[in-house]
């Protein structure tokens, strides 16, 4: 600590350094007075005493409160050079803060949505809200939104019993996951969260870390896998009009929907964004068929019933299934060289085994190779047979020790990685995984991913970035919340195996056990 206290002497006398700022946000602004300054490191050094967690001391966004944020501030203080939001997706998706939304709905608009859902569940019904959008400290202000119902299995009535209009400060609240269109009824620039036109909002259904779809997202990112959307933590509020008060909903995640803007963020990594974007799941996008009513587009209403359903340039729906019919026709030839060669001529091979050994690392049985579900394919071409294809991480809630017995999980936690999924059924990563090459990029992937070095799904370092953010989370779980807005440390209630953890050190501590499973696949040659 002396060593410590000799920096912050150090950075007293470099006061001329200091740089104020108003408008933008600066992370090393600790106290948010305008300034990064001596009185910053020492509300760093004041929680690190203490013992506590506070997101604003947490500079460098690593979970955790230390030395190293007080060598941030000052590093900025020496340089002016200041850690700041740098895009707009930096300041939405701050890992390391807790957001807060606030919307505000007119009771006709909100009963509308109710009767909608009592005559579809699956309605995907637009009302009109505002929001406040409140990160550290600032709150922006948008009028007229869009809303609607997300989710499959996750949906419930947001209020009340079935044909029951809103009751004003007498109901019951159900939790509900939420899209955000801020751009749905008035499309200007004034109508975009610092330039982001939609959110999800997706609560911990059946997840009670509430955690570890973050988790996933957030570990993908690290390890350069940029196909994961983004993902961070905020509480959210609905008020009816006439209501005395808010309804709290609880915390959800905020993620980056997947849809043109997202391939569109990323145009230069994907080599293009004018591709086919494809939504796979219903527990049978397998790859290996491709009966023509597999295959729908969005704006037909297919995204609840069909297996394929194209998200971008979907008035090119007739080409881009040819393309995609090709595509799985292409994964099912038999002559098994000709795969090996194809495979990587359309793909980025280390890329999509990367992403795929994050996967069985993270314990996702409602993935694509168990469970033919949950994932988004990106062609970056129009050409029927000229592209590269992206494989796209989706839905990651049933992971860390949410076990299922389904196709070939037994326990998701020592399940055999080399043998996770139903080949036969789910042909693609299994037959990459008969060639020499692909394989050692396989398990050198997943051995890469429980490095200590490396900080990602080790023991060590996982297991105390959950804790922190569990530390986080808890005050904002009142006892009174509903059954999906209780947060303790376990798997969810429909799974076979009970006794794993993730915020503290034990023999069934998640990350502990998958790491002596992965360590024991020989290595890569």
């Amino acid at each position: 600590m002396k060593g410590l206290r000799q920096q912050i002497t150090l950075a007293a006398l470099c006061a001329a350094a200091i740089v104020t700022h108003a408008d933008i946000v600066m992370l090393d602004d600790v106290n948010r007075d305008g300034a990064t300054n001596v009185g910053d490191i020492n509300t760093v050094l004041t929680t690190i005493l203490a013992g506590e967690y506070d997101t604003t001391c947490d500079v460098n966004r690593d979970g955790a409160v230390n030395v190293g944020d007080v060598n941030n501030v000052l590093g900025t203080i020496l340089t002016g050079n200041h850690i700041e939001y740098r895009t707009e997706y930096d300041y939405v998706w701050d890992e390391g803060q807790m957001a807060e939304v606030h919307l505000e709905v007119a009771v006709d608009e909100w009963n509308k949505l109710l009767l909608a859902y009592d005559a579809d569940k699956l309605t995907k019904l637009y009302i009109a809200a505002d929001m406040d959008f409140v990160q550290r400290g600032q709150t922006l202000h948008i009028d007229n939104i869009g809303m609607r119902i997300r989710g499959n299995g996750s949906r419930h009535r947001p209020e009340g019993k079935p044909g029951e209009l809103h009751t004003t400060d007498n109901t019951t609240w159900h939790s509900v996951g939420w899209g955000l269109n801020f751009r749905k009824y008035v499309k200007d620039d004034e109508h975009t969260l610092r330039g982001i036109r939609k959110i999800w909002l997706r609560y911990g259904y059946n997840e009670p870390t509430h955690m570890r779809e973050h988790f996933g997202y957030t570990m993908y990112r690290d390890y350069g896998v940029w196909t994961a959307p983004r993902s961070t933590f905020c509480r959210v509020w609905i008020h009816v009009t006439g209501d005395a008060k808010p309804a709290y909903y609880g915390v959800d995640n905020i993620l980056e929907p997947i849809d043109d803007r997202y391939v569109k963020d990323r145009s230069a990594l994907f080599g293009g964004h004018k591709g086919y974007l494809w939504k796979c799941g219903k527990g049978e996008a397998d790859l290996r068929r491709n009966a023509d009513d597999m295959f729908g587009w969005d704006d037909n209403g297919a995204m609840d019933e069909k297996v394929y359903v194209l998200k971008t340039e979907t008035e090119q729906f007739d080409n881009a299934k040819v393309q995609m019919q090709a595509f799985i026709d292409s994964i099912n030839v038999p002559d098994n060289n000709r795969f090996h060669d194809w495979i990587a001529r359309v793909t980025d091979v280390e890329l999509l085994l990367k992403t795929y050994a994050g996967m069985v690392a993270l314990g996702n049985w409602d993935d694509y190779w168990n469970n033919s579900n949950n994932y988004y394919l990106y062609f970056n071409s129009t050409d029927p047979v000229r592209y590269k294809v992206f494989f796209i991480p989706y839905d990651l809630d049933n992971t860390l020790g949410c076990s299922r017995r389904v196709g070939n999980i037994v326990d998701i936690g020592r399940q055999d990685p080399m043998n996770w999924g139903l080949g036969d059924v789910n042909p693609l990563i299994a037959r990459m995984l008969t060639h020499d090459d692909y394989r050692n990029i396989y398990i050198r992937s997943l051995k890469q991913l429980v490095d200590p070095e490396l900080h990602l799904m080790d023991p060590e370092s996982a297991t105390a970035r959950c804790a922190a953010w569990f530390r986080m989370l808890k005050p904002y779980f009142p006892a009174d919340m509903d059954r999906d807005n209780r947060l303790y440390d376990g798997p969810n209630e429909l799974s076979n195996i009970k006794n794993y953890r993730l915020t503290y050190d034990t023999p069934s501590n998640y990350f502990t056990v998958k790491k002596q499973v992965i360590d024991a696949l020989p290595d890569p040659e």
